[in-house]
């Protein structure tokens, strides 16, 4: 298995090199903050840092060999110095908790205590205020790594106490060309290069089984919508998300739901063809299906779920929606 810092070599050269500049120079600093666009490898870039700061065994240039003790528990999220939250969960009393504990002393060998708040654009003004005064005081041994999908959602105070670190965006075209050397259809490698912007995670997708039964279930699904819409709430419930479940890609499956629906909105406007599920979206867009209505449902079914809603009751709301059954999802008279 290729290790996360190839990646960075081969793909995020300019960040790779001045993370060996840093931490061979010693020339870290107390706060980063990772920003990419949405399927960038933020958090995977954070955790690679946060091993290469208590990283037992660091290679040549000072970064994490990612195959430690050390390297193992930040993985996992056991390694005693370590606090990991995601945004929308970091409450006031999360981060009393980050300025209890890191006022201790370190109890790993390292010395070195790090949290990681994996996109802070998402976290509660009130916690953003409170971890201001604490990113304020700061302490060599403690080190702060944020990650953000939007730049501009960053409270400017938070961004000020930080160094910047920005993910290349890759160009469609570079990301349809990897795929295409591993062989994979045109159709497949446009349709991830539209869904994601992480280059090495589409190539290892692209020809998987799971990426193969996430399409075939969202193409049933949008044969059901155009002819038997009644049917594809019973399809979904009884067949389709046992399978993506099964899988744990109805993340993907959402995100190929998306990028149809955007392309059939596309096609009414201008009458170009999409480059995947063809026939489908050219149906959709002839059709009286309320487009706008159905990306709007996808949209609250993600949001919902990165808030830990109730999953039935998303999944219901979804799919009654995309079979036309509510106002948002609607058919048009």
């Amino acid at each position: 298995m290729q290790k996360f810092k190839e990646y960075l070599k081969n793909t995020q050269h300019m960040v790779y090199e001045s993370l060996i500049h840093a931490f061979l120079k010693k020339k870290t600093t107390h706060a980063y903050l990772i920003s990419g666009t949405i399927g960038s490898p933020v958090l995977e870039l954070a955790e690679f840092m946060a091993q290469s700061f208590v990283c037992s065994n660091k290679d040549e240039n000072h970064m994490a060999c990612e195959e430690c003790d050390e390297c193992n528990k930040i993985k996992n999220n056991s390694y005693i110095d370590y606090i990991f939250y995601k945004g929308e969960d970091l409450k006031r009393d999360n981060v009393d908790n980050i300025q209890r504990e890191f006022n201790k002393s370190a109890v790993e060998k390292a010395n070195i205590k790090v949290y990681v708040i994996h996109l802070i654009e998402k976290a509660p003004i009130s916690s953003l205020n409170k971890l201001l005064k604490f990113l304020e005081e700061p302490s060599s041994d403690i080190i702060a790594i944020f990650t953000t999908y939007s730049m501009m959602s960053v409270l400017p105070t938070i961004v000020s106490r930080c160094q910047i670190i920005n993910l290349r965006q890759f160009s469609q075209k570079e990301l349809i060309n990897a795929m295409l050397e591993v062989n994979a259809d045109f159709e497949d490698a446009k349709l991830l290069a539209v869904i994601s912007n992480d280059l090495e995670k589409n190539v290892k997708l692209v020809k998987s089984e799971e990426y193969k039964t996430a399409k075939e279930i969202t193409k049933n699904c949008l044969n059901y919508m155009l002819t038997k819409p009644d049917y594809l709430i019973f399809y979904m419930l009884n067949q389709g998300l046992a399978r993506l479940e099964e899988i744990k890609q109805f993340d993907l499956y959402l995100d190929m739901l998306q990028a149809c629906f955007f392309a059939a909105m596309y096609y009414k406007a201008s009458k170009e063809e999409s480059y995947f599920f063809k026939d489908e979206i050219e149906k959709i867009a002839t059709s009286n299906i309320d487009i706008y209505g159905c990306i709007m449902a996808i949209l609250t079914a993600k949001q919902e779920m990165i808030s830990n809603a109730n999953k039935s009751l998303v999944y219901d709301k979804l799919f009654i929606c995309l079979a036309g059954g509510d106002n948002s999802g609607k058919r048009s008279s």
